[in-house]
């Protein structure tokens, strides 16, 4: 598997916090060291030519994703025809940096080429485009890439299914079983992922969310994970924020699911106040604490990092400075809470940790950070056995182990543009 065996970290990488005489230690050095991968979306080759933007990245960050040059609308802009040259130069620069790679996305309802979108097409002619399309672009990248978002945003924002090519000619949810199928024959040792929104905190999405890939687990379908955008604004945050979205992490874990950060951006309403950038740090600090604790989290992934190269500013009018780096590539409050976090990761509490199944209870009740790991059923009770087969306590992650690797899944095979000058859309 790609991603586990690199993401062990070395032994011995330094985490002590930088002195007035040397540079901090990076990100991905940090990271490194407590079994993470920290990384972050890369704009286009235009913003990789830039040196500045460039060395950060590649000091920083040890993961990358083409934030649109893998969609189909750039990688596939005609029946017969790929362009992949946007693509391949971002792969080849994580490569170069010794960054892993995510890609993004092999079946969505937005950035699709005109033709696909023409119609109308019969359902086996749609089955067909959808897995030659996985087959060709899977295929091209197949042992370079350690996770697929292979379906983004199924669900629209009544939580019904998407208005896409897939679900309205295939039908719901039986393209998602085509896709992920498609995409384990085109690079079995892949981790596939569905990805979406709003589905790392508790709420309505997030239980629909966690039906449909029940649905694929019990089938038998390919699902290594599930993809947390992240997106969200600045705010106060403190442990339970941190606790909210562990909860969550968890209840993925209980279906033996992993879970990953994949397009974190945390907006400010603009101009940035000094406040403003604290509380945006306090996100950033609380959602990297929940998956530092959590048994099934071992991906972070930005959505870009410099307020330069930032989706939000277009598609959110008044609201931007939403990365660890200014527009000058200069670190923000974001960027030193990140650092210290992963410099001084939370402790995850244990059963063990208190003096009595009360005191367990009582920091539950307080909401101490981490304590969900100490009601892993999610019933309220900590520390109480769960019903049927399994641990009585979720097993949490120790700083520098390697990540356990997910049960298998058993599969059942199923009998490029110049970069375009439109806002980027997030997904």
């Amino acid at each position: 598997m790609l991603l586990a065996a690199a993401a062990a970290g070395p032994a011995g990488l330094p985490t002590a916090p930088a002195t007035a005489d040397a540079s901090p230690v990076p990100l991905r050095e940090l990271a490194a060291a407590r079994g993470l991968r920290i990384g972050a979306a890369l704009a286009d080759p235009v913003a990789l030519a830039d040196p500045g933007y460039a060395d950060t990245l590649a000091r920083e960050f040890d993961m990358g994703v083409s934030e649109n040059d893998m969609k189909w609308g750039l990688i596939h802009p005609a029946p017969t025809t790929y362009d992949t040259a946007a693509a391949d130069a971002e792969l080849a620069f994580a490569e170069a940096h010794q960054m892993a790679y995510r890609g993004h996305n092999l079946a969505w309802h937005n950035q699709n080429p005109p033709w696909l979108l023409a119609g109308p097409f019969m359902r086996d002619e749609r089955i067909a485009q959808l897995r030659d399309h996985i087959h060709a672009v899977v295929g091209r990248y197949r042992g370079r890439i350690a996770q697929w978002d292979v379906v983004n945003e199924a669900l629209d924002g009544v939580l019904d299914p998407a208005h896409d090519p897939w679900s309205t000619s295939i039908g719901f949810p039986d393209y998602l079983d085509i896709a992920f199928r498609a995409a384990h024959e085109a690079d079995p040792d892949a981790r596939l992922y569905y990805n979406d929104y709003l589905d790392d905190i508790p709420g309505p999405r997030t239980d629909r969310i966690l039906e449909l890939v029940a649905g694929l687990r019990a089938r038998g379908v390919p699902i290594d994970g599930v993809g947390l955008q992240t997106h969200t604004v600045s705010r106060p945050c403190d442990s339970s924020c941190a606790n909210e979205q562990l909860a969550t992490m968890l209840r993925y874990h209980r279906l033996g699911l992993e879970v990953a950060i994949t397009e974190l951006d945390v907006a400010i309403p603009l101009p940035a106040t000094p406040t403003d950038l604290a509380e945006q740090a306090s996100v950033y600090r609380t959602t990297l604490q929940a998956c530092l604790l959590a048994p099934n989290c071992h991906t972070v992934v930005l959505w870009g990092f410099t307020d330069a190269h930032s989706w939000i500013p277009s598609l959110r009018p008044g609201y931007g400075a939403a990365l660890p780096f200014d527009e000058n590539l200069d670190p923000k409050p974001a960027y030193d809470a990140l650092h210290a976090t992963l410099d001084a990761p939370p402790t995850a509490p244990t059963c063990a940790s208190y003096a009595s199944p009360a005191d367990a209870q009582a920091a539950l009740a307080r909401g101490d950070l981490g304590t969900p790991l100490l009601d892993p059923d999610g019933d309220g009770r900590a520390c109480a056995p769960i019903d049927g087969p399994g641990p009585s306590v979720v097993p949490t992650s120790v700083p520098g182990s390697t990540p356990p690797a997910s049960t298998p899944v058993a599969s059942t095979p199923v009998a490029a543009t110049p970069v375009s000058a439109t806002p980027a859309l997030t997904g």
